[in-house]
């Protein structure tokens, strides 16, 4: 009776047994089809690489054709450069949250706070307010300058037209002074000729002897009329001065 009632137990576990079984099978199973699933994807991933190698006919590198196209130039760190806090924060500013950055890096620590807090009552110990007047007399000094410089060009543009015709009286003095010094100089060269009484080559030594004394007494004549002029000029003033004199003395 009790080898009967131990046979129906064991047959009441047998479905139990199988099941387990069929679950290890099953486990097994899906084990095999990830590990294969895993080969195929690596393959791809292989052959995508692969592929993507090939299209880069510019030869470039891969952090060269990275930087090129906006993305990460290197996927893991090749330097200790780029371990280092700046580089990172750097890849973040520059691509975002494709660089894989965490975020709360980019925030200052607290010894950089500190830093930057000690830098900036060194660099403006002055209150903000004061800042914002300093500021305020300056932008009105500046002001106050542009104004004066664009009146004083106004009031250039209003003499261009006088200083137009001051250049041109100037040359055209110029050019007269020029014409007769070229005039003075034709009639000295034909009073020489005349001297001689016959033509004579400007290059020989007697006719730039010739020319020489006659250039001398021109310029001594030229001297004594300016002197004479001014001495003119001098008696005039004197006379009217006299006469100044003279009319108020009447008056008085």
């Amino acid at each position: 009776m009790i080898r009967t009632n131990s046979i129906r137990i064991l047959l009441s576990y047998k479905p139990i047994i199988r099941r387990k079984s069929d679950a290890a099978i099953n486990i097994e199973k899906l084990e095999q089809e990830n590990a294969l699933a895993n080969v195929i994807d690596e393959e791809l991933i292989n052959k995508e690489a692969e592929i993507e190698h090939k299209r880069n006919k510019s030869r470039l590198r891969d952090h060269d054709r990275n930087f090129l196209f906006e993305r990460m130039p290197y996927k893991e760190p090749q330097l200790w450069t780029h371990g280092t806090l700046k580089y990172t924060r750097k890849m973040y500013g520059r691509y975002g949250e494709a660089s894989g950055v965490n975020q709360s890096l980019c925030w200052p620590t607290k010894q950089e706070l500190a830093d930057k807090i000690e830098y900036e009552h060194v660099a403006y110990p002055q209150s903000i307010l004061k800042m914002v007047e300093e500021a305020k007399i300056k932008r009105a000094e500046k002001e106050k300058r542009i104004q004066t410089r664009q009146q004083d060009i106004i009031k250039k543009m209003e003499k261009l037209e006088q200083w137009k015709k001051d250049l041109k009286n100037k040359i055209q003095k110029k050019e007269s002074e020029a014409l007769a010094a070229k005039e003075s100089k034709e009639r000295l060269v034909e009073e020489v000729r005349r001297h001689f009484g016959y033509r004579v080559d400007p290059r020989d030594d007697k006719f730039k002897e010739m020319l020489e004394k006659k250039e001398k007494e021109q310029k001594k004549a030229m001297k004594e009329a300016k002197k004479k002029a001014k001495e003119e000029r001098m008696i005039n003033v004197l006379l009217n001065k006299q006469v100044e004199d003279t009319n108020k003395n009447t008056k008085v």
